[in-house]
């Protein structure tokens, strides 16, 4: 599974604003915001880039674990590794 992590720079908390996402097999995205506690599922049109991520995110362009056939114990291992990765990502 492809991930990515990093640092927006926008100032949410003393921390920034951490974010990890990852590609699945059906090419939807994971994107957790570690420190606004949100996860969200991005649709699979959308590149696992920072550029992308965060252009869908800020629009609102999200999906449905249900709908994209992800059962919700997956996803939320998923969800929960990403926040580990997303936590570890350095404060600005």
């Amino acid at each position: 599974m492809q991930t990515i992590t990093f640092n927006t720079g926008r100032t949410y908390t003393e921390c920034g604003q951490r974010i990890a996402a990852a590609k699945l097999e059906n090419g939807c995205i994971v994107m957790v915001d570690y420190d606004r506690h949100l996860d969200l599922l991005l649709p699979s049109h959308v590149a696992l880039s920072k550029h992308e991520v965060m252009s869908a995110y800020d629009r609102d362009i999200t999906t449905y674990a249900s709908k994209e056939g992800i059962p919700y114990d997956k996803y939320y291992e998923i969800v929960n590794q990403l926040r580990a990765a997303a936590g570890a990502v350095p404060c600005v």
